[in-house]
């Protein structure tokens, strides 16, 4: 998970498509949090720092990781599903409420 301009980027799990990228960067992972926290801080993801990533379209991000273009993409506020620290997923509206006030 990853913060960028204030809003939270989730994980996809899939490689980007995309070809004939520009080469200029939008930014650049400058903090972190461990992997069980949420990202508080724009440019904080909790997987690491000195990653660069592309704005994309569509509420997507695509962060460069070990020579590979991986896609991040916002949650819409009307899917309740909210990922937990240990990979499952909770579809609770509690939960969401409670993942937001800690940021």
């Amino acid at each position: 998970m990853v913060m960028v301009n204030g809003e939270l980027y989730y994980d996809t799990g899939k490689e980007s498509e995309i070809d004939g990228r520009c080469g200029l960067m939008d930014g650049e992972i400058t903090s972190s949090v461990s992997d069980s926290e949420i990202p508080t801080e724009d440019n904080q993801s909790n997987f690491g720092t000195g990653y660069e990533y592309q704005i994309g379209t569509e509420g997507r991000i695509e962060i460069y990781i070990n020579n590979k273009w991986l896609v991040f993409e916002k949650r819409i506020e009307d899917d309740k599903t909210v990922p937990n620290p240990d990979g499952a997923e909770n579809t609770s509206k509690s939960f969401l409420r409670l993942s937001r006030s800690i940021r």
